[in-house]
């Protein structure tokens, strides 16, 4: 009679992955980028509040589950000046800064040297206009979604990397209540490490 022991065990190996492909695999990604931010929504009100272009710096830190997905925490800055409007709005004429910080799924599809890939997400993003202490930071809950492309450096564990990256939120301050729409574009460089 087999024992029940080894009855686990024998199954405990047959679902274990094979090794040499898990190392393949798996590996930690880590990606600094910085590029341009912009809106496709803005404050409607009378009268409007509206942002003007600005700057984008992030990095993300992932995990390459298989050939195709990965998981992977994300930090944007980003920063936009305001059109000046009536201070009755409770805006000023100063930037205003939002930090998104979130993890997402992403979905990558290997081409020789270029690898396409798309990703969604979710997280939160606090926002604060400089210099504006009546300008209180709150948080509310994002969703982060978007699409771009790596090339591997040959020779390295380099990529080049560009990036089209929406988020999505309610702004319910200053007077507003409205979902934004922010994105940003963006390039940088991804390291990989071996797990």
């Amino acid at each position: 009679m087999i024992r029940p022991s080894v009855i686990a065990a024998a199954l405990l190996l047959a679902a274990a992955p094979d090794p040499s492909l898990a190392a393949q695999q798996r590996e930690i990604i880590v990606t600094v980028y910085g590029g341009g931010a912009d809106h496709l929504a803005d404050l409607q009100k009378s009268p409007p509040a509206w942002f003007m272009p600005g700057y984008a710096v992030g990095a993300s830190i992932g995990v390459q589950l298989t050939h195709y997905i990965g998981v992977h925490g994300d930090f944007t800055y980003t920063r936009n000046p305001v059109e000046r409007v009536a201070p009755t709005v409770g805006f000023g004429d100063t930037d205003v800064n939002r930090f998104f910080y979130g993890a997402h799924a992403e979905f990558r599809y290997p081409l020789n040297r270029w690898t396409p890939y798309v990703f969604l997400g979710a997280g939160a993003v606090s926002i604060d206009q400089l210099g504006l202490d009546s300008f209180r930071p709150t948080t509310r809950p994002a969703v982060m979604y978007g699409g771009g492309l790596f090339y591997a450096l040959p020779g390295t564990r380099l990529e080049l990397v560009s990036e089209i990256k929406g988020l999505t939120y309610n702004w319910n301050m200053a007077g507003f209540h409205r979902n934004m729409v922010d994105v940003t574009y963006s390039a940088g460089l991804s390291y990989r490490f071996g797990i």
